[in-house]
């Protein structure tokens, strides 16, 4: 009797003969960079920047602006490499 029928359970079908498994990146036909990806970054950038902005007592507009290219494009690629590799990511 094999080892993992010895215990109640068959081979698992992602395990090949050497006992690797399978990768855990989506590989079933799911467009590999959907529209809605850059949104969460996108958002948290520009509600990080108004964030600063509200609370400023002048040049609002220009502070406004000056955190939406830094450090609000870190927050979007930072947030969008995240949001791409969790999304992509098989958990089961």
């Amino acid at each position: 009797m094999a080892a993992d029928e010895s215990h109640g359970r068959g081979a698992e079908p992602d395990e090949t003969l050497d006992g690797t498994l399978r990768s855990a990146m989506l590989e079933d036909g799911q467009p590999s960079f959907p529209w809605w990806l850059p949104l969460p970054g996108l958002l948290l950038a520009v509600a990080w920047a108004v964030y600063r902005a509200a609370g400023a007592e002048e040049d609002a507009g220009r502070l406004l602006l000056d955190t939406l290219l830094w450090p609000g494009v870190a927050i979007f690629v930072l947030t969008t490499v995240t949001t791409y590799f969790g999304w992509r990511l098989d958990l089961d």
